[in-house]
């Protein structure tokens, strides 16, 4: 997934380096390019750190999922 900044003059960059960066280079705050679709029902009766690693895997793709799952615990 790819991020770009809200002001729209900053190259576009992947989570993990808007993660490090914070703020874009143009001042801008970083958002996804494409906002994911998320089915709602599939999350019906997780647990909580489940639903959050399904929530953010769209949304954190270079990261691995069981990683996700390990941090939401």
């Amino acid at each position: 997934m790819e991020y770009q900044s809200t002001r729209g003059a900053a190259a576009r960059a992947t989570a993990a380096e808007a993660i490090v960066a914070g703020l874009a280079a143009d001042g801008g705050l970083y958002v996804p390019a494409q906002i994911p679709h998320l089915d709602a029902r599939s999350l019906l009766g997780l647990e909580y750190p489940k639903t959050a690693a399904r929530v953010l895997a769209p949304f954190l793709t270079e990261y691995d999922p069981a990683f996700l799952l390990c941090a939401a615990q």
